[in-house]
């Protein structure tokens, strides 16, 4: 559609995400003008100087202190899980593959239950810490005891790793309800939160979350050359130079810490890697340079709003996977209905 305006495209989604954490900020419980809502955000900057405000003190507190680390957080896990599922995309060559099927998303649940029964007496600022490492430490252990059980001599065929990635999601999903059900006196909380919801995020957690999604992000776009050439096969890639294990690797790692840094804080949200990378490629093409970026801006944007769905649609918090799992499942349907090729 805009394939010869991939600069626009990408200034497009910045702008609309940036006008839809305003219309976030704004909504709930307490409704907030938007140029009030904006004049709070301003005011918060280092340097800026605003008149006198006349709305009431209250809403800074709502705005910055309640809404604004929620959205944020939306937006890091967004963009997190999208550019996870489109690196994945472009290793595989495959646009149905994202952090769940291969067992990503389910080893960093699993360490993250681990953490929580280890620490469900404790309390301390590092136990954030200590979950997201157990959570890391879960899901990069998925992967490589796929990628262990796939190899073939010195090679990894792809295939054998996304069946050994279904194979094993599926024992350690149902390794981490069996530990819900036996270790946690009380695990509808646990349950809500696996779900998937921003609610209750901080800028504590946000300070963890975001650099790392950052750094990530800053990594894969740099792999882009090697990403393009994955498209092309794996032969093709190690013709024009890629060293092809070393870059299965670090795309299979920095794509398991994006899937799993958004665990122990927001819980398991599915389709986002599935549904974003599809869309921005429509847009903008299969060049990673900027698919990634589209794909970071893209997901940040679609999450933001989800979370605002699912703050303020019915009486209580609906959790973010649901309202993505139906989102996906109406998207996929759609797609075959059309008959596109997917």
């Amino acid at each position: 559609m805009i394939r010869g305006n991939r600069k626009i495209l990408i200034l497009g989604l910045l702008v609309e995400l940036v006008l839809s954490m305003i219309l976030a900020s704004s909504v709930g419980t307490a409704d907030i003008p938007f140029m009030d809502v904006m004049r709070i955000l301003l005011s918060s900057i280092p340097g800026i100087s605003l008149m006198e405000p006349h709305y009431p003190p209250g809403w800074e507190t709502i705005v910055i202190d309640i809404r604004l680390p929620i959205i944020i957080m939306a937006m890091f896990v967004g963009a997190a899980l999208s550019t996870s599922g489109a690196s994945l995309q472009g290793l595989f060559k495959n646009p149905l593959v994202d952090p769940f099927i291969i067992g990503i998303s389910a080893g960093g649940a699993f360490g993250w239950i681990v953490a929580i029964v280890l620490t469900r007496d404790m309390n301390g600022s590092w136990i954030p810490w200590f979950r997201s490492i157990l959570s890391f430490i879960g899901a990069m252990t998925t992967v490589t005891i796929a990628y262990m059980i796939a190899r073939t001599g010195n090679r990894i065929p792809l295939s054998n790793l996304l069946l050994a990635g279904v194979a094993i999601s599926a024992s350690l999903t149902a390794a981490t309800q069996f530990g819900i059900y036996y270790f946690i006196e009380n695990p509808r909380p646990v349950m809500i939160s696996l779900l998937g919801t921003c609610s209750g995020s901080n800028w504590g957690e946000i300070a963890i979350v975001g650099p790392v999604v950052i750094a990530c992000i800053g990594a894969l776009t740099f792999m882009s050359r090697d990403l393009n050439a994955f498209s092309m096969g794996e032969e093709d890639a190690r013709g024009l130079g890629v060293n092809v294990e070393r870059s299965k690797f670090l795309v299979l790692g920095i794509a398991s810490l994006l899937a799993a840094i958004t665990v122990p804080f927001c819980g398991m949200i599915g389709f986002v890697g599935l549904m974003i990378p599809h869309v921005v490629r429509r847009l903008s093409g299969p060049d990673h340079r900027w698919l990634i970026p589209g794909s970071a801006l893209l997901g940040a944007f679609f999450l933001v709003l989800c979370d605002l769905f699912s703050r303020s649609a019915l009486d209580q918090i609906v959790p973010l996977g649901i309202v993505t799992g139906l989102l996906g499942g109406a998207f996929f349907l759609y797609l075959l209905g059309t008959r596109r090729d997917i």
